[in-house]
């Protein structure tokens, strides 16, 4: 997830530490605040710093208005037409418990808490895709429409996406881990792209990917692109679809790397069902969502949607692939 710039910590408050899993945006080792994991009774979420005032004020009012929806749909249990379309939402948005404020190094900071994507996963898998062939808002300066223009021009050109940052547990190395950054990622071109995806999928040496694995991706995608390509509220700059999964329950460690319905009961020699593919495509970070003007009213993120329906589009030609098999 990516947050606005902040000092590096160095006197963190009781309770919290840097969240190791972070594959994008500004970290600590960058020289500024990245996002923290409480412990107790808060685990199971992370802390996003809310940066610059504005874009604290946008991505907090994205969840808040989500929250609104959430809780008439639960206390009507029927939604408008306009709340039907964000309801869809819920499954492809992190949990969001609001936006406490913390004194980190002596200042007081205001965070954004939200569901933590890797909890409980023994091998976490991460990708940043961030979405949009324009990622600058209409409020940036020439200096730095020319700087976004310039970054990862490739890849957003042809796809409307780029790979910031991604993590993947390598399960034909025995789980080593392997982290790539924004540098990897500005080599990424449309002819090169599909192998970031392969790696981080954990193709085999051939080629293959789990089904089950893309069709879990492709189940959340789809529902992010369907909701694309009808609201008309919004328009994303910057926004990202984190992928994760946990490598841990593809195969057996170092011999494939195809997901397996079974595993092997060594006590009785029985087959026992495996416990699901933990798999989630999340939308992420909303600091620069800003309402549709007056020129845009009734149409569509045609900038928005053109990413999504690329990640789609990906994804579907992996699963059509010869050789993609369970």
């Amino acid at each position: 997830m990516s947050q606005g710039d902040g000092p590096a910590p160095s006197n963190l408050p009781a309770g919290v530490s840097l969240l190791e899993n972070q594959v994008a945006g500004h970290t600590a080792a960058q020289g500024c605040l990245g996002l923290l994991k409480p412990t107790g009774d808060d685990a199971g979420t992370v802390l996003k710093p809310t940066g610059k005032v504005q874009c604290g004020i946008r991505e907090i009012a994205f969840y808040e208005r989500l929250e609104e929806v959430r809780r008439r749909h639960r206390e009507a249990g029927e939604d408008t037409e306009e709340e039907a379309l964000w309801t869809a939402l819920f499954r492809v948005v992190p949990q969001y418990y609001g936006h406490p404020k913390l004194t980190v190094d002596g200042r007081e900071v205001e965070f954004i808490q939200l569901e933590d994507l890797t909890a409980g996963l023994e091998w976490p898998c991460i990708m940043d895709v961030k979405i949009g062939r324009r990622t600058w808002d209409p409020l940036a300066t020439p200096e730095k429409r020319r700087a976004e223009e310039g970054k990862y021009k490739a890849c957003r050109q042809r796809y409307g996406l780029c790979i910031p940052g991604f993590q993947f547990y390598a399960v034909r190395k025995g789980g080593a881990l392997v982290r790539h950054g924004k540098d990897y990622g500005k080599r990424l071109t449309e002819d090169n792209i599909r192998d970031a995806f392969l790696l981080y999928l954990n193709a085999t040496e051939d080629g293959r990917l789990s089904r089950t694995l893309l069709e879990r991706f492709l189940a959340d995608l789809r529902i992010i692109r369907d909701w694309a390509r009808k609201q008309t509220t919004f328009r994303l700059y910057s926004s990202s679809v984190l992928l994760v999964y946990d490598a841990a329950q593809l195969g057996q460690c170092g011999d494939s790397a195809l997901q397996r319905n079974t595993s092997l009961n060594a006590s009785n020699g029985q087959t026992a069902a495996a416990a699901p593919l933990a798999v989630k495509a999340r939308m992420i970070d909303f600091a620069h969502a800003f309402p549709a003007d007056a020129s845009e009213a009734g149409t569509v993120d045609d900038n928005y949607l053109q990413g999504v329906e690329s990640l789609v589009g990906l994804f579907e030609q992996f699963l059509a692939a010869e050789g993609n098999v369970d």
